[in-house]
């Protein structure tokens, strides 16, 4: 790849480069247009605040779902990348719809567009972290769609958040979903001369598993968008979740939220993700777009309109995904790749000079209107108390409450025991604060009986 100083570097990584010398009011200033503020903001969102790891299986980063419903949805979705093949085959399913509430069969389709993505996401991440193959949605709608970062949970109607979510459940849960692969060697002997690839994989032995049997604890008989009155598990297949723990992906969770609205965005930082650090140190990938193109579900009718989809959400993962915005070049006809480190955490956010010492570090950061630094400097002004929020999400307002909660509350919603405690404290709540809140907060979460 060409040096650093010769590419044209996407105007996220300007802007992540920029935050690294100069403060952020003059960094802000040069984003001009709506589209330069909308990606200075996801920027400075990654870079502000320590992250949680998200995860998803790394075939799912490879091969992505459709970016938009398909002209044919109940058409199976087939990826192939190398050796490894998703296939997602819709099924039918009988529902009492009739005129007298007869059943009849119905096939919703393969999942698509960002909503899917994002709660795929969120039931790997979930199986991850929890270690255990049921994976719990939430005591009602909105508190779900908060944990996910989708803030819009009042939206009804056919266009409206909750149907779109909702519909996007219905498919994942009635699909089945195959992930496949074909061993390296051939059973017998090496390949002959001009004998092709796909001859040599008739000879292979197949294993494959298979997330056909992701299924709820439950009956399951629709969604419904009332309160507390949709499914509340899933039961990944045991098969499934042994390789999901082998081959996580790691995302940064801000990242994540960033790019919530963009299904080929999200597409692009998480295939980038599973790559960019299996490259070798000091090895540069070619990749035509063509090849791309089979990786993203970007369904664009050109290859013209696919590069220019691309190279835009380009424009705002590498801000994003901070440790990459030096290491793709999609500039040319034929894309380069580097190695880059994972993107679980967000780069250092500090004005001034890296010698600098701690108290002027302090300074800085209390200047610039700062409350969070990476792991190496957690530094936090004096006056920056840890207080309970007296309404709203604890997820964006008091990440670190929520954590406690969503990680000692037996998987209750985490906005419903908040509210409890709101209501059980009183007036307290206005003078609890620092390692005092913390520890009531956790006390109190670990009273509650998991949700039945």
């Amino acid at each position: 790849m060409d040096d650093d100083a010769q590419i044209a570097l996407p105007l996220g990584a300007q802007f992540v480069d920029a935050l690294k010398s100069s403060p952020v009011a003059d960094v802000r200033a040069l984003a001009e247009t709506p589209e330069a503020k909308r990606i200075f903001h996801a920027v400075q969102y990654v870079m502000e605040e320590e992250s949680v790891p998200n995860f998803m299986h790394s075939a799912l980063c490879a091969m992505s779902l459709p970016v938009k419903a398909p002209k044919d949805a109940t058409a199976p979705v087939i990826r192939r990348d190398g050796n490894i093949s998703l296939i997602i085959q819709p099924m039918e399913r009988q529902e009492p719809i009739g005129p007298d509430g007869q059943f009849v069969a119905v096939n919703r389709g393969v999942p698509y567009g960002r909503h899917a993505r994002l709660i795929m996401i969120y039931i790997m991440t979930e199986a991850v972290r929890t270690r255990t193959r049921e994976i719990y949605l939430g005591s009602s709608f909105s508190s779900w769609l908060r944990r996910m970062g989708i803030t819009n949970t009042s939206s009804g109607g056919k266009r409206g958040t909750r149907t779109s979510v909702q519909d996007q459940i219905d498919r994942i849960l009635n699909c089945q979903w195959t992930i496949r692969w074909d061993d390296d060697v051939p059973v017998s002997g090496k390949a002959k001369r001009g004998e092709g690839r796909s001859q040599i994989s008739q000879t292979q032995p197949m294993r494959a598993f298979a997330v056909n049997d992701m299924r709820i604890v439950n009956q399951y008989a629709g969604l419904r968008t009332g309160e507390g009155s949709f499914v509340s598990h899933f039961v990944l297949s045991e098969e499934f979740y042994n390789e999901l723990l082998k081959h996580s992906v790691p995302f940064n969770e801000r990242a994540i939220v960033a790019l919530k609205d963009s299904a080929t965005k999200l597409d692009l930082y998480t295939w980038l993700a599973y790559r960019l650090p299996r490259i070798p140190q000091g090895t540069e990938v070619r990749l035509s777009w063509h090849d791309l193109a089979k990786h993203l579900g970007n369904q664009a009718s050109t290859m013209t309109k696919f590069r220019q989809s691309v190279r835009a959400a380009w424009e705002e993962v590498s801000g994003v995904y901070q440790q990459a915005r030096h290491a793709v070049d999609m500039s040319d006809l034929v894309i380069k790749l580097r190695h880059a480190d994972k993107p679980t955490k967000g780069m250092l956010l500090l004005q001034g000079e890296a010698k600098a010492t701690r108290q002027e570090k302090a300074a800085l950061i209390e200047e610039a209107g700062l409350l969070r630094l990476h792991s190496s400097d957690k530094l936090v002004p004096k006056e920056r108390q840890l207080l309970f929020p007296k309404s709203g999400s604890l997820e964006f307002a008091e990440p670190e409450l929520y954590r406690i909660g969503r990680d000692f509350g037996s998987n209750n919603s985490v906005s419903m025991m908040a509210d409890a405690f709101r209501k059980a404290l009183g007036d307290q709540i206005d003078v609890l604060s620092g390692e005092d809140l913390k520890d009531r907060w956790k006390r109190y979460v670990q009273k509650w009986a998991p949700p039945t």
